[in-house]
């Protein structure tokens, strides 16, 4: 152990305070709702565009193996 180093403790949040707010863009705000939101829908096209790819792909070989 270093006995140089500053001892300074960890401090948790404020006991009772609420920062989610939304001016902060807090998990509650209509922002970072319709932002999930967003971001679901991203992850649904995102993962059909890839699986249909993969599925392409598939095919492609299956042609090349084929002959």
């Amino acid at each position: 152990m270093d006995t140089g180093a500053a001892d300074i403790p960890a401090t948790a949040p404020e006991a009772g305070a609420n920062n989610d707010n939304t001016a902060n863009g807090g998990d509650n705000s209509p922002a970072a709702l319709l932002q999930r939101a967003f971001e679901k829908a991203l992850v649904a096209v995102a993962t059909q565009v890839i699986s249909d790819s993969q599925s392409d792909m598939d095919d492609a070989m299956s042609e090349l193996d084929d002959g």
